[in-house]
């Protein structure tokens, strides 16, 4: 995804309080402690799946809120990670932003989450590593 970007459409007109809509990238399949891959499991930066590996939320959000993260980990040794920052220090919160004006249900000035709307994030590189991304929504 480096120096590219991910489209897509999405409806949270049903996803109320309590609930979250995730859309997120991991590596798959993710590979134990001797090197071998298991396709039964899978790494984030939490360490599900007993494995450490870099993550990016595209979406964690509700009809009252959006966020993203992106999660990075210390440089692997032999394709293993040891660590990840498990809270991500590259984030952004739609409601603690001025991103896309209101992000409520019936907004007229930002984002109406009654009705389907368009996300779009760019991912920017600086000498071939993750940089920061943009996010715009219509």
């Amino acid at each position: 995804m480096l120096g590219g970007s991910l489209e897509y459409d999405v409806d949270l007109s049903e996803v109320g309080c309590g609930c979250v809509a995730a859309l997120y990238s991991i590596l798959m399949p993710t590979v134990d402690a001797e090197e071998n891959p298991d396709p039964f499991k899978y790494c984030d930066a939490n360490r599900i799946g007993g494995h450490w590996c870099p993550e990016f939320d595209v979406m964690e959000a509700n009809k009252f809120s959006f966020h993203t993260t992106a999660h990075k980990c210390d440089a692997p040794t032999n394709g293993i990670y040891d660590n990840c920052d498990r809270t991500g220090e590259c984030t952004l919160n739609i409601n603690e932003h001025d991103v896309v004006g209101e992000f409520i249900p019936g907004s007229t000035t930002g984002i109406d989450t009654t009705r389907e709307f368009h996300v779009k994030i760019d991912f920017h590189e600086r000498d071939g590593k993750f940089a920061d991304y943009t996010i715009v929504m219509t």
